[in-house]
């Protein structure tokens, strides 16, 4: 069980006395995390050189979000010519920074962006403005906090603070090798390896910022299609009026009068667009709910503030032909700072001298998001028919797998002529397809918010219409493509044109 106290003196009391080292790892992640943040508010209190320190490398966003991941910058030196450890170590008596360290390999200082422009990591005038200091833990959604004075109190979490404020908690875009998942995670390169030999690395390439790949923007789609590419175009006009599939015709060159082809690898297919629907005022909340334990979900609602931009994590589960190598692509879709746009309430709480301004979620809209995440080029000689795509927000960068049953059909219409392996006939030709059951492996992080489940067909056609003019472009057709969705969601899949 995880204590949290709402007093932090009574978790930790002021005299200094010896701590078995054994005592450090039977203590909950939120003790050690409770306690870290009580030194660090002291530290920023007496030292301009910390709080200037911490909004510059918050600045870096160097997962794309203004976190300090503190084994990543321990060793770093600021103006007075100390390390951040060196800064810190007169803060910390009874448990040593580097237990803390120990214990919480992902502990990072976050800097929020407040509502109205109340607080951030551009606005921080660091000779004026001593923040206080929150903790995000993973069993409520209460947020403890603790004032510049030492006063301590529970921030009920549907209210957003008007005043300066960093965050103490785990860093849910970065995973190290000793987390369950390290080995799945997708970050390509390792950032680097801390004083105990642990390895870290970006869950995603998403959020590798130092990646030239991340800057790409003509990598994604047009937020309104006025184009798309011409082989889906002459797809749409190929089986306009004639029965067959347009992936068909974009993987196979195939068409009614022309019904044999050979697979051709131009193309793989694409997450490019997703976007909230229905209530996103009640889709935020869900979000914003970061509270571990599924029990505490249901209640009052969350505001969001002390986890940052929302991470949105799509699965796509295909099952491959000859049953044993199932295909399973897990990315990061959306980093949303853009995801939704909020408007507030001011709420006054408290007495005085501890009366402050809190900001409370009147309204959300949400906005679309252009993506650009592969799944595979489908060549139905090795897939399934038909696959599914999971969607998550995540709130951790713990992977957990697990093992799922799924049926699918499996196109039996290929044939050798001369020496070329082709598709024989439209949609499933004249043989009858097969159907299978397999076992897949899915991989989801721990603690995430289930968004829901969408199912893509080959045979789904991928440009319903085609309208011209628009005012925007009154000399450019407008392409209408699929989407898939659900009550919370929308996402288009594509083929995107790759070579």
């Amino acid at each position: 069980m995880i204590i949290v106290c709402f007093t932090l003196e009574s978790c930790f009391p002021n005299q200094d006395f010896e701590v078995d080292k054994e005592i450090i790892k039977v203590q909950s992640e939120a003790q050690v995390k409770t306690y870290f943040a009580k030194g660090l508010s002291q530290a920023l209190v007496n030292e301009k050189s910390l709080r200037d320190f911490l909004r510059m490398e918050a600045l870096k966003t160097f997962d794309g979000d203004y976190d300090v991941l503190y084994s990543l910058v321990k060793d770093k030196t600021l103006v007075t010519g100390k390390t951040l450890e060196q800064t810190l170590k007169p803060y910390f008596n009874t448990v040593t920074l580097r237990d803390i360290e120990l214990t919480l390999p992902l502990l990072t200082i976050f800097v929020p962006t407040l509502p109205e422009n109340s607080f951030s990591a551009d606005l921080w005038n660091t000779e004026e403005q001593v923040p206080f200091v929150a903790i995000r833990l993973g069993n409520s959604i209460d947020v403890p906090i603790i004032s510049p004075s030492g006063e301590s109190y529970l921030l009920s979490s549907e209210l957003i603070p008007s005043y300066p404020v960093v965050v103490v908690k785990d860093n849910e875009r970065v995973t190290h090798s000793s987390q369950l998942g390290y080995e799945t995670a997708r970050g390509s390169r390792i950032i680097f390896t801390n004083s105990f030999g642990i390895d870290y690395k970006f869950v995603d390439d998403i959020f590798d910022y130092e990646l030239e790949k991340q800057r790409e923007e003509a990598t994604l789609r047009e937020g309104t299609i006025y184009n798309v590419d011409q082989k889906l175009s002459d797809a749409f006009s190929t089986y306009q009026t004639s029965d067959g599939w347009q992936r068909d015709y974009i993987y196979y060159n195939i068409t009614p009068a022309s019904p044999n082809g050979q697979f051709t690898y131009d193309f793989s297919e694409h997450i490019r667009s997703f976007s909230i629907v229905g209530n996103a005022l009640l889709a935020y909340q869900k979000m914003a709910d970061q509270a571990g334990d599924p029990t505490i979900k249901s209640g009052k609602n969350s505001s969001g503030w002390t986890d940052g931009f929302f991470e949105i994590r799509a699965s796509a589960l295909i099952q491959a032909q000859n049953g044993i190598g199932s295909t399973i692509s897990n990315s990061y879709l959306v980093s949303g700072k853009d995801l939704f746009t909020v408007t507030y309430e001011i709420d006054r709480r408290g007495i005085w001298p501890f009366r402050y301004d809190y900001y409370i979620v009147k309204s959300v809209t949400a906005k679309p998001q252009n993506t650009n995440m592969p799944i595979v080029p489908w060549d139905l000689k090795n897939y399934g028919s038909s696959f599914r795509i999971d969607i998550e927000e995540s709130d951790n960068s713990t992977v957990v797998t697990e093992s799922t049953t799924e049926t699918t059909k499996f196109a039996t219409n290929f044939n050798i002529e001369g020496s070329i392996l082709k598709k024989i006939g439209l949609k499933f030709g004249a043989s009858l397809e097969r159907t299978e059951t397999n076992v897949l492996t899915r991989q989801y992080t721990l603690n995430s918010d289930p968004l829901g489940t969408v199912v893509v067909n080959f045979s789904d056609k991928v440009v319903l219409s085609i309208s011209y003019p628009v005012l925007e472009a009154p000399s450019t057709w407008r392409y209408t493509t699929r989407e898939y969705a659900n009550n919370i969601f929308s996402i288009s899949v594509e083929p995107k044109r790759v070579q």
